[in-house]
């Protein structure tokens, strides 16, 4: 790109967007989110930019970028992960619909109108296009096109693009530059079981985690406030001591440790399981440091995975700084988007950008290497 564009951060988070694109080269601005944990995290990590921890529907385009130094949206992005558990496919379709998270879609919808800016990235669940949200989702591509943007939209899998962690998200990017050809970044890795390609690998939970001393169940490591693992009570510590390493789930569990809820055909079999030391992980979420809200077992240690084994998980460096209980936390990292993911889709956005330019900047020099030829034969 010529020069950096602005980025302003709806839905922000605690900065998973906003670290992709800075690293992608782009300047962070503004963030808005109505988590105050989450917004201190932000603004711990991007001291820099003006963080707006306030309900959204209270925020204007105009309150945005003049926080951003600016009159206008020509040169901004507008990055934004609006809270999606509403289009979730985990959801009952009649407690979907009228989840009234869906409305702070409309949020970001109105916020482009009044800012305009050159182009946007909406990351959302694949439920909001394919799912109860798709009515949703195709007033939204009407509206954006009426508004004269030219957009992409596809689901992807995080561990297609370098994340150790299997996360299936929906991506829209708009543009309002007719000369911009959006395309979806490249896959970098693939299924080592796939034939057919020649990608690298998925990364794994092993290369992300095994180097981290290990703990036990409620203990925290001396040099990694974050490398911390909740308490068990007994009968789960027994209960993760008959998991088997490795992938291993609650189905090898002796009756006496099985909870009358799991004996059910229909019961959750992801619960209490671990992790598979040469897989990416499940989707992180905000219970990924408790046993009982999913594969978020230690592929070898009796206890879930800590803190900072999920960071990780969801790319984020050791760097980074959280603020908030461990709970807090976790709920930040499971409602991220992994900062490598958002890299990817911002070096995407870039080059595009780039392409346009230089097929601008190689018309102008035609143009002018005739106008200078039509002089000399005169």
């Amino acid at each position: 790109m010529s020069k950096p564009l602005t980025v302003i951060d709806l839905f922000s988070g605690c900065g998973g967007s906003a670290l992709g694109f800075q690293q992608a080269g782009f300047i962070i601005k503004v963030a808005v989110d109505v988590n105050q944990n989450a917004s201190e995290s932000f603004k711990l990590n991007f001291p820099d930019a003006e963080v707006i921890a306030s309900d959204i529907s209270y925020v204007t385009g105009s309150d945005l970028l003049k926080a951003a130094g600016i009159t206008n949206g020509k040169d901004v992005v507008i990055i934004a992960c609006p809270p999606c558990q509403g289009f979730s496919t985990a959801r009952r379709k009649s407690e979907g619909i009228s989840d009234p998270r869906n409305t702070l879609i409309y949020e970001f919808l109105r916020l482009l109108e009044e800012i305009k800016p050159y182009a946007f990235v909406m990351e959302n669940v694949p439920g909001l296009a394919k799912g109860i949200g798709k009515p949703i989702f195709l007033n939204i591509l009407q509206r954006l096109r009426e508004l004269g943007y030219y957009t992409v939209h596809g689901i992807v899998d995080t561990a297609d693009y370098g994340v150790p962690q299997r996360r299936k998200r929906l991506v829209l990017l708009g543009t309002n530059d007719p000369k911009i050809r959006l395309t979806f970044p490249k896959q970098t890795n693939q299924d080592p079981n796939f034939i057919g390609r020649y990608l690298d690998s998925w990364n794994t939970v092993r290369g992300t985690i095994a180097d981290l001393p290990s703990i036990r169940a409620g203990e925290k490591s001396e040099n990694d406030k974050l490398h911390v693992s909740s308490n068990l009570a007994e009968i789960n510590l027994k209960r993760m001591a008959n998991t088997p390493h490795d992938g291993g789930g609650r189905l090898s569990w002796p009756e006496e440790l099985i909870l009358e809820c799991h004996k059910k055909v229909n019961g959750y079999k992801d619960i209490y399981g671990r992790m598979k030391w040469d897989y990416p992980s499940p989707t992180i979420t905000g219970g990924c440091v408790m046993i009982s809200k999913g594969r978020f077992g230690h592929p070898e240690q009796d206890r879930a995975i800590s803190l900072r084994e999920a960071a990780r998980l969801q790319t984020f460096p050791d760097s980074y700084i959280f603020a908030g209980n461990v709970g807090q936390i976790a709920s930040q990292l499971g409602n991220a988007v992994p900062p490598l993911l958002a890299k990817r889709i911002a070096d995407s956005l870039a080059q595009a950008i780039q392409e346009s330019e230089s097929f601008e900047n190689l018309i102008t020099k035609s143009r002018e290497d005739v106008s200078m030829k039509g002089n000399f034969f005169q």
